[in-house]
């Protein structure tokens, strides 16, 4: 493939994303280990180490907040996530496969999804280009309890206690992802379905899943013989409302050992504040983590965030928690080669 026919499918991409994205409230959950977790923003990167790998990552937000009132429920956010990528046999070894499962919980509402990824790979020179798709279902909760009324026989009150809080939707998503030794660069959309959760009998008490879209991308400076690897990175997510910026670089000692520092910028349009102001929260992210076992089979993490702007409701520290364990595919002659911690891949 030339790279012509990449920047078509790349341009076709983007304006099929633009076209799909309404305006509503941000809804994915975060997390800050976004450069170990491509799997479960992007279904293009399905199999495109040529391993299988098993990642999961807890995050607990806001550590120690607690809402004002005595509402069951009123803590901070808690998310987790668990992806599988692998390598498919089919098509000459340029297919892979995706399974995520995520569990979300803010507030009243907690969400579970069980999504499976498809991908093809196209080889470009020194690299692969991943275009996935990812289908599944994504089942809401909601905890009425949580609310706290004035008149609890107000019939919308009423109608969500007495409706059911549970109701499971199918999803869609779908993204591009280029993989070469040196860099990567990815570009997806999830939640094209536009799929409503609506609670009680008052059709205007709804929860719509708007469409999110997602870039991603990094370069790998190797250093001192190789033995030390500088990666700087970047991550973009909107839903046309609300925006999300992250800037970061991470530095690789001897495959071994990582630590790096991102900046967080989370900015809400005015449209969607209270008062007519646009709302921004700026944070500090800091990481650490390390390789272990034979072919640094086994990664763990660890990332702490610190609000420095916009915690007058919030406490500001976040901790989240990553493990990721690789087995080769059986269908993988030779065996892949560590280029950094940031992901493994096959000769090219």
């Amino acid at each position: 493939m030339n790279m012509k026919k990449i920047s078509r499918i790349l341009f076709i991409f983007f304006a099929l994303i633009c076209l799909e994205m309404p305006a509503f409230a941000q809804q994915d959950a975060q997390f800050s280990h976004y450069m170990f977790n491509s799997m479960y923003y992007n279904p293009g990167y399905a199999g495109l180490e040529g391993v299988t790998r098993f990642t999961g990552i807890f995050r607990k937000q806001w550590l120690g907040y607690s809402s004002t009132t005595d509402a069951p429920g009123g803590t901070s956010p808690t998310s987790a996530v668990m992806t599988a990528s692998t390598l498919l046999p089919f098509f000459k070894k340029s297919t892979g496969a995706g399974l995520n499962f995520l569990y979300d919980s803010k507030g009243p509402i907690n969400t579970t999804e069980l999504q499976l990824s498809l991908a093809y790979h196209f080889k470009i020179k020194t690299g692969k280009l991943g275009v996935g798709l990812r289908s599944g279902f994504r089942y809401e909760n909601l905890n009425s309890n949580w609310y706290q009324v004035i008149d609890q026989a107000d019939p919308i009150y009423q109608s969500l206690t007495t409706s059911p809080a549970n109701q499971m939707k199918a999803d869609l998503a779908a993204g591009v992802y280029w993989q070469t030794p040196k860099y990567y660069i990815g570009l997806s959309a999830s939640h094209f379905t536009g799929t409503k959760y609506t609670y009680g009998i008052d059709t205007s008490i709804a929860s719509k899943l708007s469409s999110h879209m997602y870039a991603t991308a990094g370069y790998t400076f190797t250093l001192s013989g190789g033995i030390i690897k500088l990666t700087p990175n970047a991550f973009f997510q909107t839903d046309s409302k609300n925006y999300t910026y992250l800037f970061g670089a991470m530095v690789t000692y001897n495959d071994k050992f990582y630590g790096g520092i991102s900046a967080r910028q989370s900015i809400a349009n005015k449209e969607v504040t209270q008062g007519g102001n646009t709302l921004a929260n700026d944070d500090i992210i800091f990481l650490i983590g390390m390789n272990l076992m034979k072919n640094n089979a086994m990664r763990v993490g660890y990332a702490f965030d610190y609000v420095t702007s916009g915690a007058q409701a919030k406490t500001r520290t976040s901790h989240e928690i990553m493990l990721s364990y690789v087995i080769p595919s059986p269908w993988n002659d030779p065996k892949p080669i560590v280029r950094t911690p940031r992901y493994r891949q096959e000769e090219y």
